[in-house]
């Protein structure tokens, strides 16, 4: 499945949601503007193009029209169609991937207080294709409900709906039957969450994970961004940070407690990641609070 990645933040925000019962022969007029427009065909199927690129849109699939492109329905319905479209507003996709491809894994930085912008962070929407219409249902019936009598007091959790809407597709997205390559690097990831704190051993992880350290090497680092002794440095790092806000424990302590034992090497880890020595870290922590 192709789907679209999507810068965040900030979020999509819902424009309109509604429901049709298309008859045989209505189709989709022509049509390009500024918004995003997702088609889903509850039963029937409707016939569209979008640019140069010819979709079929069955029972229980979706497409996602972009915006910029033109597109227009291609053929007449042939049957009673029964559609719910969304339109939402925000920047153009960034690019289309397959899902074996997105980097589910991807470590992302972790906000602090001291940050005065959110991460660049993205999301993932399937372009085209079959959808969990029993789960999307209930959601798109309630969200074309609250717009149909919209006021202040729902405004809100027309919201929240539709990014609970956005969340369920992106998980049937993940869902997908992937590479080996990107399910070895997941099960990489859930290995060193449970064992960070043990001494790194290679032969430990092929032994766990029934692949040569290389090969397991090459698919973190497709994934994550990271090798596995990169990603243990990591988790040890985001717990020493821990540790300094909450604790009075010395930065010799913090180290071992963390599985760095030489203060030395955590030291420049901590820089390397953080950005200043951890005894720093720690006084501009005390200062803040």
């Amino acid at each position: 499945m192709k789907c679209l990645e999507l810068a965040i933040p900030p979020l999509p925000s819902l424009l309109t949601v509604g429901h049709a019962v298309w008859m045989p022969g209505n189709y989709h007029f022509s049509r390009s503007f500024d918004v995003f427009d997702v088609i889903f065909v509850k039963k029937g199927a409707m016939y569209m193009q979008e640019d140069q690129a010819e979709y079929t849109v069955q029972a229980g699939q979706l497409l996602v029209l972009e915006p910029g492109k033109t597109h227009s329905g291609t053929t007449p319905c042939t049957e009673e169609t029964e559609v719910y479209w969304v339109h939402f507003k925000h920047p153009a996709a960034l690019r289309t991937m397959n899902t074996e491809d997105i980097p589910w894994s991807a470590v992302l930085p972790q906000g602090r207080d001291s940050d005065t912008r959110p991460s660049d962070q993205t999301m993932y929407l399937p372009k085209h294709g079959t959808v969990p219409f029993s789960l999307l249902q209930p959601v798109l019936d309630r969200m074309d409900q609250l717009h149909m009598q919209l006021s202040v007091e729902h405004s809100l959790q027309l919201q929240t709906l539709f990014c609970e809407l956005l969340e369920t597709l992106q998980s049937e997205a993940k869902a997908r039957p992937g590479s080996r390559s990107s399910a070895l690097a997941r099960e990489t990831v859930g290995y060193l969450q449970k064992h960070w704190m043990e001494a790194f051993h290679s032969q430990k992880m092929e032994e766990a994970l029934h692949f040569q350290f290389d090969h397991i090497t090459r698919c973190m680092k497709k994934y994550t961004g990271m090798t596995p002794l990169q990603y243990v440095h990591h988790l040890r790092i985001n717990h020493a940070v821990i540790l300094l806000e909450q604790t009075t424990f010395p930065i010799q302590e913090i180290a071992e407690r963390v599985g760095i034992p030489n203060v030395s090497f955590f030291g420049r880890l901590f820089r390397e990641r953080i950005g200043m020595p951890p005894g720093q870290y720690r006084l501009r922590r005390q200062y803040q609070l």
